[in-house]
């Protein structure tokens, strides 16, 4: 590999999966001098950007299948010196939202790993932000305080205030790597509706932060409420929290598993092709044999 010395700057924000990221990113992919990775897939690196002409490279991975401190030093190999940006939100939110998505399925392999896998890197990155003193966004302050929380964290990153990080001038077709470099679906219709709406006020308004989770297994609020005490005392979120709803909630998360996993629907889908090709050339030699008749 040949090392390369990019002129340009590098920023690396990540957080967790149902985390607030993508809210983060676009508003960075806002500004005049920069560009770069809206909602990089979990479980890709994307390793090029000379689409960006910016001065900025910005790159917004989620924890999941890499750390960050994976993606940081991977990218130092090829030349850049990326600069550290977490966003943090209360675990319990983010992952009573992940189990609800397609692609929060408790799995088993490099691109669906089990959640409580995912949470860990996501602790250790975090410690690591902690120990280092690196920049870190709230989710819930951003909510609630929008203006304050980017101009101070625009100000530890020692860049300018740019007033396009909350009036969002920008479509998503001017942003270098979005969705669809990646084949992924839409945007959460939430969030893609606030982009519609044009500035990040009417955003917030969508994007909740409130602390839902009476859909989290007691097992797994137990659990994160006691792996992630220090990070909760830290960020001042609750140590306990108590469900609000009457429904009967289940007391445990099925065991990670391979069934409906990416790779799962991969090979399952390469074997019915496999076969439909082999039926196809059987039925194209029965035609020929009939044609001979």
């Amino acid at each position: 590999m040949t090392e390369r010395i990019f002129a340009q700057r590098m920023i690396l924000c990540a957080g967790l999966q149902s985390g607030g990221t993508t809210l983060v990113s676009w508003c960075f992919l806002q500004r005049r001098d920069t560009n770069g990775v809206l909602d990089m897939p979990s479980d890709v690196i994307q390793p090029a950007f000379e689409k960006v002409k910016e001065p900025i490279v910005w790159v917004k991975m989620t924890i999941a299948s890499f750390r960050w401190l994976d993606l940081y030093e991977t990218y130092r190999d090829l030349g850049w010196k990326p600069e550290p940006l977490m966003v943090v939100r209360d675990v319990r939110a983010a992952y009573s939202s992940l189990i609800k998505k397609p692609y929060g399925i408790n799995g088993t392999t490099a691109e669906d790993p089990p959640l409580r896998m995912r949470f860990r890197r996501f602790l250790r990155d975090w410690e690591l932000f902690r120990t280092n003193g690196w920049p870190i966004i709230k989710f819930e302050d951003l909510i609630s305080e929008h203006r304050a929380v980017l101009s101070n964290i625009c100000a530890d990153l020692s860049l300018p205030w740019d007033e396009s990080m909350i009036s969002w001038p920008k479509k998503t077709s001017e942003i270098a790597f979005n969705k669809d470099n990646y084949n992924k679906e839409k945007l959460q219709e939430t969030f893609e509706s606030s982009i519609e709406e044009g500035n990040l006020s009417t955003a917030k308004l969508q994007n909740r932060a409130n602390l839902r989770i009476d859909n989290l297994p007691v097992s797994e609020l137990e659990w994160l409420e006691e792996t992630f005490s220090a990070y909760n005392r830290f960020h001042r979120y609750p140590q306990e929290v108590r469900r609000t709803s009457s429904q009967e909630t289940p007391t445990s998360l099925p065991a990670p598993h391979y069934k409906g996993t990416t790779r799962n629907w991969y090979y399952s889908e390469m074997e019915r092709l496999r076969n439909e090709y082999w039926r196809l050339i059987s039925e194209n030699e029965r035609l020929h044999e009939e044609a001979k008749v």
